[in-house]
């Protein structure tokens, strides 16, 4: 049944997306909530439309499951649905460098936070508001928790199911937001919080714990800890973030986010063997499991 000028918020380890207007109710467990506000909130009012959803402008950036469009004023994300023609079933309007917008379907896109336009508008929202999301994972012990990121193949689920075993929560294994706390009053420091896009491991605990290091893992056949520079931090981390490709002041904006991340937490390359030693050796850096 649709019902007009309904209002939900989807938030995702603080940063949050804001539907308002005439759409369809999500279905019960689509919408991510937790005990913390939103920091960052991408403001979005629904509209259903007729006609065609793809802009006429040449693409920013095309993928198989969206494409995104820069008119200069405005950034505008289509979600495609392969079994139908033509492929775009919606398209999401933001002012550029803002966090205001509409959010425009026709009747055969029922559902607003199907992935991967719940992910793309938090890329937008962090290159807005600060931050970044991170091809890492998260893992929590009693004194904060550790950004461990890494490639595909690096070892992120392997460490994360491995400490998990010894009693940490992995808040994600594949996709981590990193963030400044929102203001002086709050400690300073940074957060990381997990996401609803886990990877093979699984895991999705949607909240943020402060962030005590970075760890870069690396294969090796003996278990090294390497303190790193900044500048080799940020460009092992660098090819570890999503930037949001389609607006590059705000991916310039992202880029700031993660050099001052370098500068003011401390980073380590992992040489391990990805074995049980590895994981207790994580987790004694925060103090042990929660």
């Amino acid at each position: 049944m649709l019902v007009v000028q309904q209002f939900v918020t989807h938030v995702v380890a603080g940063v949050g997306i804001s539907l308002v207007g005439d759409f369809t109710a999500p279905p019960v467990g689509v919408v991510a909530q937790c005990a913390e506000a939103p920091v960052v909130t991408v403001e979005l009012t629904a509209e259903r439309v007729r006609g065609p959803l793809r802009p006429s402008l040449l693409p920013v950036v095309e993928r198989d499951s969206w494409v995104a469009f820069n008119d200069g004023e405005r950034i505008q994300l289509c979600i495609k649905d392969t079994g139908r023609t033509p492929t775009e079933a919606m398209r999401v309007e933001l002012v550029r460098g803002e966090l205001v917008g509409r959010y425009l379907y026709d009747h055969d896109w029922p559902y607003p936070f199907q992935h991967p336009i719940d992910q793309l508008l938090v890329i937008h929202a962090l290159g807005v508001g600060g931050g970044a999301l991170t091809h890492a994972a998260a893992i929590a012990g009693r004194d904060g928790a550790l950004l461990v990121a890494g490639p595909s193949g690096a070892g992120k689920t392997t460490m994360s199911r491995a400490t998990a075993a010894l009693g940490a929560h992995v808040l994600s294994d594949e996709r981590t937001i990193v963030r400044p706390r929102a203001n002086a009053s709050d400690g300073g420091g940074w957060l990381v919080g997990g996401t609803p896009w886990p990877g093979e491991g699984g895991f999705a605990e949607n909240r943020s714990v402060p962030l005590r290091e970075l760890i870069l893992l690396e294969q090796a056949p003996h278990d090294e800890l390497v303190p790193l520079s900044p500048a080799r931090a940020l460009a092992l981390l660098y090819r570890c973030h999503f930037p949001p490709l389609w607006d590059a002041p705000a991916s310039e904006r992202t880029m700031a986010s993660l050099e001052r991340l370098v500068r003011e937490v401390p980073a380590f390359l992992f040489r391990n063997q990805k074995g049980p030693a590895a994981a207790e050796r994580l987790l004694a850096r925060v103090g042990g499991p929660e």
